[in-house]
């Protein structure tokens, strides 16, 4: 009986083992396209400069594809737009989360407030941060998108990658950052600006 039960626990060792390693090392493709390179600076009365994303960013996120532009509308206001793709986080890359990169720039995160976006049929779970430095205040809207459906909550985005791994399904993930200045102005060009480029955005990224 003794004998019996060593194997049944040598077997089931061996067997988390063989799983543990296919998770490590398995990574299966990512199942279509992003096209965030072609990304428009024109639209809607919008004009986008882009931005080059420094280089120790690229070295520590190594994303597959990044873009970053100031958009500024006829009246003046600008919304900047950050969005990044990833294929997986093997090799120690992936998104990071504002919640930990903001207060290491030089701002507070005055307020975290759930935010959600109308984008045509369904409501996406966006976060919007009041930030502050100083007296000066800006907001910023933001969340992960994955093959799960989007979410700003950082343990719910860390479960879908790991029910990702799990089914053995691509891992691959999008973070999409909107950020304006707070006043009234400011805020109702910003939701001016999300409906008009969210379209342009996922229709760029491979999750629909």
């Amino acid at each position: 009986m003794a004998k019996k039960s060593f194997f049944i626990m040598a077997f089931i060792l061996i067997a988390t083992f063989a799983f543990s390693m296919t998770l490590k090392l398995y990574q299966p493709e990512a199942t279509g396209s992003q096209q965030i390179a072609a990304f428009p600076l024109e639209k809607d009365g919008w004009i986008g400069s882009e931005m080059k994303v420094a280089e120790y960013v690229l070295d520590v996120l190594k994303p597959v594809a990044i873009f970053q532009a100031d958009y500024v509308n006829r009246d003046g206001v600008t919304v900047n737009l950050f969005m990044d793709y990833f294929a997986s986080e093997k090799g120690g890359g992936g998104p990071h989360s504002p919640r930990n990169c903001v207060p290491g720039s030089g701002w507070v995160i005055a307020s975290d407030q759930p935010h959600p976006i109308q984008f045509g049929s369904r409501t996406i779970p966006a976060h919007r941060f009041v930030l502050a430095r100083g007296d000066y205040k800006q907001v910023m809207d933001f969340w992960y998108v994955t093959k799960y459906g989007e979410t700003a909550n950082d343990y719910k985005f860390k479960l879908y990658a790991m029910l990702s791994s799990l089914t053995l399904s691509p891992t691959d993930v999008a973070f999409v950052r909107f950020v304006s200045d707070s006043d009234p102005a400011s805020l109702a060009a910003l939701d001016q600006f999300e409906q008009s480029f969210l379209p342009e955005i996922y229709s760029r990224l491979p999750f629909e």
